[in-house]
């Protein structure tokens, strides 16, 4: 185990974990670390399996006498969402993630970190070889790619690859915490077509806004999170609403499922009146609230163009970044505090044919995110943008009866010492997928202690991930108690 994490407990989790980090693995590109897993399987005398996808499934023989126990699956994902810092050069294409530990708390150094769900990944594998679980059944682990950009592992998963009726799925965010329902969602795609004209007669500016908190646009939709494409969009519409504007290039946001945390704009105002422009962009940053945002950071340069987009299709593009509704649309009527429905305008960026913007939904009420997508659709359409809106993925809710619902339940409060808080997460978890492949699946989700996930900002309590550890062994030495 290298220096970072050495004398970390337990310390197969750790010393997998800190190799995990080392791969790199963004969605789509998880190859590197599905040669790793099946050359450590193959070292360490671990059946492995892949599908043509690139899921894998790794799995443990019963130990002796316990051929009549259940079989239980612990379920996890390759990728991590790729974030870092503005001005970081870091590689995630070739660098190892820089680790660092600051007391209680690990952490990467202006990247995220893939505790989502690099913790889960490592506490499957290291259950593969644990030698202190006595009695036990067959034990799976199975590992989807692609879930930051769309479950695509999941969805394509075919049924059969495994093989257990209990499943436990370690992609959720608090200790002490039993996740049994998730959100589902679908996709609204905008796409304005672009008029290119020629710049003459105008003078251009630059507005770049970066610095923000960021997050996951499913756990942190609900918190005091400023959207940067939607300050762009509104410093936009201030100008705007004083002198004509033509936007040159707009770009805002990597990722559906992350809160943006910088955007940018270069855009014309007519010749003489840049200084205006620039004297009510000052005024628009002054009265901004950055109490919760304080590493928020505006600039304003100059800049020149060859061509850019008409003034018509630069009204289109302002309107609908600054209508769409940004965050918690609706609350859950069964759950105090956990969000229904929300948005998150994810991403801006300009084509050669066209500005894109993809706007990620999230839902636990099917009809609710279906009148939402509505309205999103005709705000789309109402701005002449062509409008695509994909079939949906499904939530997901455990049957809250499941006996291995309350062997859980039994487990987590014999090692806490205090019983879970059983709940809901509204953010998209595999399992609503997963759940289809065999009807009689049951399904719960735990994790360890993690912030700020799809961020830089991203950590996880590191005695949270022992203690979660302890859980899991606990879980498979009592398969079958609840028969």
């Amino acid at each position: 185990m290298g220096a970072a994490l050495k004398g970390f407990e337990p310390e197969i989790v750790w010393s997998l974990f800190e190799k995990i980090s080392s791969i790199p693995r963004c969605s789509a590109r998880e190859k590197k670390l599905q040669g790793w897993i099946e050359e450590w399987a193959g070292e360490n005398g671990v059946a492995f399996r892949k599908d043509e996808v690139g899921n894998i499934l790794l799995y443990r023989e019963p130990s002796q006498g316990g051929g009549d126990i259940p079989t239980l699956t612990l379920q996890g994902h390759q990728d991590m969402v790729c974030e870092k810092t503005y001005g970081s050069d870091h590689d995630f294409d070739r660098d190892s993630l820089k680790l660092r530990v600051d007391g209680g708390v690990l952490s990467a150094d202006g990247t995220t970190l893939g505790a989502d769900n690099g913790v889960g990944v490592a506490i499957a594998m290291a259950m593969m070889v644990e030698p202190g679980l006595g009695r036990h059944g067959r034990i799976e682990a199975v590992f989807t790619v692609e879930e930051e950009t769309g479950l695509i592992g999941a969805i394509k998963m075919q049924p059969g690859f495994f093989t257990g009726k209990r499943m436990v799925n370690l992609d959720s965010e608090e200790l002490g915490v039993i996740i049994v329902s998730s959100a589902g969602g679908g996709g609204t795609i905008y796409a304005i077509s672009v008029e290119w004209e020629d710049p003459q007669g105008w003078e251009g500016l630059s507005l770049q806004v970066k610095g923000l908190l960021g997050g996951h646009s499913g756990v942190d939709i609900h918190l005091p999170r400023l959207n940067a494409n939607k300050l762009v969009g509104d410093a936009l519409k201030r100008v705007s609403e004083r002198m004509r504007l033509r936007i040159i290039h707009i770009k805002g946001g990597t990722r559906g499922n992350a809160i943006p945390r910088s955007a940018n704009c270069d855009f014309l105002v007519p010749e003489g009146r840049a200084g205006e422009a620039a004297a009510v962009l000052n005024k628009w940053d002054a009265g901004l609230d950055k109490s919760d945002e304080e590493s928020l950071v505006t600039t304003l340069t100059e800049v020149r163009a060859s061509r850019c987009m008409s003034e018509k299709v630069s009204q289109s593009v302002i309107a609908l970044i600054t209508e769409v509704h940004q965050g918690v649309v609706s609350w859950s009527p069964d759950i105090e505090g956990l969000v229904q429905t929300s948005n998150n305008l994810g991403i801006v960026r300009t084509e050669e044919d066209a500005v894109v913007i993809p706007i990620s939904s999230r839902s636990s009420d099917a009809e609710d995110l279906e009148r939402d997508r509505e309205i999103l659709r005709r705000l789309g359409e109402s701005h002449g943008a062509q409008v695509e809106q994909r079939p949906g993925y499904p939530g997901w809710k455990s049957d809250p009866s499941s006996p291995f619902l309350g062997l859980v339940s039994q487990v987590y409060e014999a090692i806490l010492g205090a019983r879970p808080r059983v709940t809901g997460i509204h953010g998209g978890l595999e399992c609503g997928f997963l759940s289809r492949l065999d009807p009689e699946l049951q399904i719960v989700s735990v994790g360890p202690d993690i912030e700020n996930p799809h961020s830089p900002q991203e950590l996880v309590h590191i005695e949270s991930v022992g203690r979660l550890y302890e859980v899991v062994k606990g879980i498979a030495s009592s398969m079958g108690v609840e028969e």
